[in-house]
């Protein structure tokens, strides 16, 4: 059984085969798991052992595969006493085939596809006509469609139910904002939405002003909605906040009442206050706001992942209104 530490894990390899177990200890680290570059390589060498990792690869640029001959192959079966032997002499076969760089069972009209990769018309001639003779016990039709690949992906583990809503709910709260014209209305929106979506019992955003190197509350939603009080205005020496715009990187925490950046112990005691995460919103790779939550709840790592990927998309969908006056909000 994988944990969410084997997900994290699997997830980053998946996007960089060649990403070290110190990188991934250190993002392991940021979303709030204990754990050291020694033991990410022996969860690797269990992973490895039990076959949850096959190999490891690199990701091409599309434009190199579709230069060459790309076929895509369905397939029905013709069903008798020996076609479990014959699908097992086909599954051997594309596994172990140079040519086939994808192949699936399916329900439904046809039985199988498979995607084939050639580098020349010849050389698809010689291998079509050596798959149809080789499997004429199995293969009742046979249908080759030219394709062209138009995107690549790496395969990202975390595919539960609940993480796709998560991110259909980044997505929304990031489309939503767009009815708003102005940068103010957007941001406010954005925490409102983080509340109601993330169920967090608030949601803050601190601009970073350098020449007095302060993090300066604008916008806050939740139960506490106040932009005045005591954390309005924060050091970028501060353990919690400040020390997201020194390293650029989030800061999260699964038991607010006893970490030591946390200011109140009681307070979040008596409000029920379990986890903190807090994200850079950067503009040309500088930190020019933290986005933060407060949640009654104890965050996943696939938690903290969906809201890195928010604070990235963030940064993204904001960077327009970073190049124009509506930014002059300090």
């Amino acid at each position: 059984m994988l944990d969410e530490i084997d997900k994290v894990i699997l997830s980053h390899l998946g996007r960089n085969a060649r990403i070290s177990s110190q990188e991934i200890a250190s993002t392991l680290q940021g979303i709030g798991c204990t754990i050291t570059d020694r033991a990410v390589r022996q969860r690797l060498v269990r992973l490895d052992k039990n076959k949850s990792i096959l190999g490891y690869s690199v990701i091409l640029n599309p434009n190199l595969v579709s230069d060459k001959v790309n076929r895509t192959i369905l397939v029905k079966f013709k069903f008798s006493k020996n076609i479990s032997d014959g699908i097992n002499r086909l599954t051997r076969y594309l596994n172990e085939s140079s040519f086939c760089i994808y192949s699936a069972r399916l329900s439904g009209d046809f039985d199988w596809v498979c995607h084939f990769v050639f580098s020349s018309i010849e050389q698809y001639d010689l291998e079509t006509n050596n798959f149809l003779n080789r499997f004429a016990d199995v293969i009742s039709d046979f249908r080759s469609y030219e394709s062209k690949a138009t995107k690549s992906a790496p395969y990202v583990l975390f595919d539960e139910h609940v993480v796709n809503e998560k991110k259909l709910q980044v997505y929304t709260i990031l489309n939503s904002i767009k009815k708003y014209d102005s940068l103010n209305d957007r941001l406010q929106s954005i925490v409102e939405n983080l509340v109601k979506y993330f169920n967090a019992k608030f949601a803050r955003i601190w601009f970073y002003d350098k020449k007095s190197k302060t993090l300066i509350l604008k916008y806050s939603a939740g139960k506490y909605k106040n932009i005045n009080g005591e954390f309005s205005r924060v050091s970028q020496n501060s353990l919690k906040i400040g020390s997201i715009v020194k390293t650029k990187r989030p800061a999260v925490s699964n038991d607010v009442v006893h970490d030591p950046r946390i200011k109140y112990h009681e307070w979040a005691k008596k409000e029920k206050i379990r986890s903190f995460a807090g994200y850079p919103i950067l503009y040309k790779s500088e930190v020019v706001a933290v986005l933060a939550i407060f949640s009654g709840k104890s965050l996943t790592p696939s938690d903290f992942e969906i809201l890195g990927i928010f604070s990235d998309q963030l940064s993204k969908e904001l960077s327009g209104f970073f190049e124009t006056k509506d930014f002059l909000l300090i």
